[in-house]
């Protein structure tokens, strides 16, 4: 594994700004985490080949994890978990493996974190802005969540890193996880920039003003309301209904949930600024404290390691989708057109309000790092977006030797 001389200047500064205000932006998490621990065992170094985690699980007690996917079987948003499980069971030779349940049948998006607890699930999605209540560590990180290049490539790389190193550097978001019986695995994954897709176009604060919108987080309101917009808490599952009838004008969206939605031929006018995002409520993967610590530490750290299958399978999954969005917007007579200045300074009014130091460092630091990186595709266009993914997927390598040479690596069990 390649060692980088900024590991630890970048490791000092995110630790000065998050954990001296631990979370100035959430509050205290509450008292002391769950004990976490493990079986014992040999240690596996990251970066080791298949061989070396399938002869250090060889005496393990083979298990069956229950697993709870977001989306139907073979979809492109369910593929992060498929890929993960067949992954880790690879990996384990066997030992360790998994019982799927799709689109959320055991538990729906809100009750995710309890269904860990009680052992109705060992792994799952968890979407902390639904229980604010439970994780407010978690959701002052997705106040930041609008950080980013909000073009397809760039987004997903330099999110990710953002999301990431906030939240190995803020423990607080990982105690409340444990004093909910979880163990945090993943602390944020998403699947594309924030947008609003209008019936109508308009890219200036007073073509937006008045127009209702379909809102999905508090930032999001606080967002809409700057533009001038009335937003409404209408579900993912409504958005569609809406916008047919004209409940709503406008519905904030990733390019993933407008094409599997399938409102773009009634929203196909979308509006965005490559540097000043929207709030992106993210997922986090977690997994049940109790069946974790059962799990010898080569099992932990294998569950761990291979997260960069799942990682690899989002980014495929939202890029299959940002394609599949771009051409049917193009199909409906639509456009992805850049905001005008003044609601662009409107929303930097309100990011200014959630933001620190140090999440404006991150960002500037992952603007830089993908941009030495070497990966194909940095700075294409909405435009050309599907022309570029036509050709393939980039090779990641680059990206997750960094992400576990930094905060992934930092957080990895031990």
């Amino acid at each position: 594994m390649i060692r980088r001389p900024w590991k630890g200047r970048r490791r000092g500064a995110v630790l000065t700004g998050v954990t001296v205000a631990s979370l100035a932006l959430a509050g205290c998490a509450g008292s002391g985490a769950t004990e976490e621990t493990n079986a014992g065992g040999a240690s596996i170094e990251y970066g080791a080949d298949k061989a070396a985690y399938t002869e250090a699980l060889a005496d393990m007690d083979p298990v069956t994890l229950a697993i709870q996917s977001t989306g139907p079987k073979g979809s492109a948003t369910g593929r992060r978990f498929e890929d993960y499980a067949a992954a880790v069971e690879d990996w384990s030779g066997g030992k360790i493996g998994f019982e799927f349940t799709y689109s959320n049948a055991m538990a729906p998006p809100d009750e995710v974190h309890l269904a860990l607890a009680d052992g109705r699930l060992d792994i799952g999605s968890v979407m902390p802005a639904l229980v604010p209540d439970d994780l407010p560590a978690a959701n002052a990180l997705g106040d930041l969540s609008h950080l980013g290049r909000q073009t397809p490539v760039d987004w997903m790389l330099q999110w990710h890193g953002i999301m990431l190193d906030l939240a190995a550097a803020a423990p607080d978001i990982d105690e409340e996880y444990e004093q909910h019986g979880m163990k945090l695995l993943l602390p944020a994954f998403g699947s594309g920039a924030y947008m609003p897709y209008c019936a109508d176009p308009g890219t200036s604060a007073s073509a937006l003003d008045g127009r209702g919108v379909a809102s999905q987080s508090k930032v999001q309101n606080r967002e809409a309301k700057a533009l001038g917009m009335s937003p409404s808490s209408i579900s993912y599952a409504e958005m569609f209904e809406g916008l047919e009838r004209g409940v709503i004008d406008c519905a904030f969206s990733t390019v993933t949930g407008a094409a599997l939605g399938g409102f773009i031929p009634a929203a196909a006018h979308v509006a965005y600024a490559e540097d000043e995002g929207f709030n992106s409520p993210a997922g986090s993967i977690a997994i049940s404290l109790a069946r974790w610590n059962e799990l010898p530490l080569a099992a932990q750290q294998l569950m761990y390691d291979r997260l960069d299958v799942l990682l690899q399978a989002n980014f495929e999954g939202a890029w299959d989708n940002t394609a599949a969005a771009v051409t049917a917007i193009r199909d409906a007579g639509g456009e992805m057109a850049p905001f005008d200045a003044d609601a662009v300074a409107r929303l930097r009014d309100v990011h200014e309000a959630v933001e620190t130091d140090v999440a404006r460092t991150a960002e500037q630091e992952w603007a830089e790092r993908i941009d030495t990186l070497g990966i194909d595709g940095v700075g294409t266009t909405y435009e050309d977006f599907p022309a570029w993914y036509a050709q393939g997927v980039p090779d990641l390598q680059p990206y997750f030797n960094a992400l576990w040479d930094g905060s992934m690596g930092e957080r990895r069990p031990s």
